[in-house]
């Protein structure tokens, strides 16, 4: 294993878990170093300014450099803010398994929190600009970006060293509320200048509106996945202005989340347009026949999926009778469509009703292989219980 080229020592260590990784890097210098590279490959940072300050020493290490990170992930959240050791302590976020009768522990804890909270409240937006870019210059191979909320009520407390630590220390959690708005305002301006990035996911609530004004071409990502977008009443333009920043896009999926009457939840697909757009994914948006029909007859898709998609006019017949016509025709995937208020008749959930859908779409003398309700238009409220 001594004479082994470092290059060798790091296809192996890209083959082993993460347990095996650490002690593969303990044998000595030479698969330390051999093996930092698959050590990095996926990074998570917690948006605090302690764990940017253990990431920029992290990518200091004499062990190799932050080149070899090609997905990162930045976990954002709300962190409570409490004027009194009082209110810190009565807070619905403190973390009641921490209040042991001991009040020099207790007193340690408030002290810890209100330095960490006098750090994070001193962040301007001017800062943290400059931080991202600092940041993201030490990732030059950097491919997919991730920007995420820390979901502690969804998925139990992020799986995160620093996150582990800060909580022990501060003995309270980030707020429930999902919104991702500080770390994407603060990226957007210098995204640009991360030359390989293909891909970026947003997990998490995002309002458009929180977004700096402008607009920033960013040509390489050719992946978008916004898991919940703000829909409602006078946010379609915002969107449609957001989603025009990325014209290279190959993949898009969308997920809407209702602000508002929920019929409008809805997506400006009549302003979205991509010369390379292939595959699609559209959740839970509420639509015309004829504006979803237009949007995909303008592109050349390979495959639509659609999730929860409510016609707000029109018919699912029409649509699907429309669609087969197509040259060439994507493949559509459908889950969650319902014809009518009614639970009764077909639902386009199973595999059973997809393979009927897929037959009517390939064969055009094929006829309509579900009940038709009492009328062809979709009445505006047929969302499922």
């Amino acid at each position: 294993m001594e004479t082994l080229p470092l290059e060798l020592l790091s296809a192996i260590a890209l083959e082993l878990p993460i347990t095996d990784l650490c002690h593969f890097r303990l044998v000595n210098r030479r698969h330390a170093c051999g093996g930092f590279p698959a050590l990095v490959r996926k990074l998570s940072f917690l948006n605090t300014m302690g764990t940017a300050e253990a990431l920029q020493t992290l990518g200091r290490s004499p062990y190799g450099s932050l080149g070899a990170t090609h997905h990162l992930t930045i976990y954002d959240g709300a962190w409570p803010v409490a004027a009194s050791q009082k209110e810190w302590m009565g807070q619905f976020l403190f973390l009641r398994s921490r209040k042991i009768f001991n009040p020099m522990a207790t007193q340690l804890a408030y002290r810890r929190y209100q330095q960490f909270l006098r750090q994070e409240v001193s962040r301007t937006f001017e800062m943290d600009v400059r931080l991202f870019r600092t940041l993201l210059a030490n990732f030059p191979s950097l491919r997919e970006l991730t920007l995420s909320h820390i979901h502690a009520l969804r998925t139990g407390y992020l799986n995160n060293a620093h996150f582990h630590s800060l909580t022990n220390n501060i003995w309270v959690i980030p707020s429930f509320e999902s919104f991702v708005a500080k770390a994407p305002s603060r990226l957007l301006p210098v995204l640009g200048a991360c030359s390989r990035l293909q891909r970026l996911n947003v997990d998490g609530l995002l309002d458009i509106r929180d977004l700096p004004p402008g607009r920033h071409q960013f040509k390489t990502i050719q992946h978008l996945c916004l898991n919940a977008v703000l829909a409602g009443e006078g946010l379609e333009d915002s969107i449609a202005n957001f989603l025009g920043n990325f014209p290279a896009l190959t993949t898009l999926t969308i997920k809407t989340f209702p602000r508002g009457p929920v019929y409008h939840q809805r997506l400006p697909l009549q302003q979205m347009q991509w010369s390379h757009l292939q595959f699609c994914e559209i959740i839970g948006t509420w639509v015309p026949e004829n504006e979803l029909f237009n949007f995909i007859e303008r592109h050349s898709l390979k495959r639509l999926v659609l999730k929860g998609v409510n016609l707000t006019s029109g018919s699912w017949k029409s649509f699907f009778s429309r669609a087969r016509g197509l040259k060439p025709r994507p493949n559509i995937i459908c889950q969650d469509i319902l014809p009518r208020k009614s639970d009764e008749g077909w639902r386009l959930e199973d595999y059973k009703s997809q393979r009927l859908l897929d037959w009517f779409l390939t064969h055009p003398n094929f006829p309509w292989p579900f009940p038709d309700p009492e009328n062809d238009d979709i009445p505006t409220f047929s969302l499922q219980d």
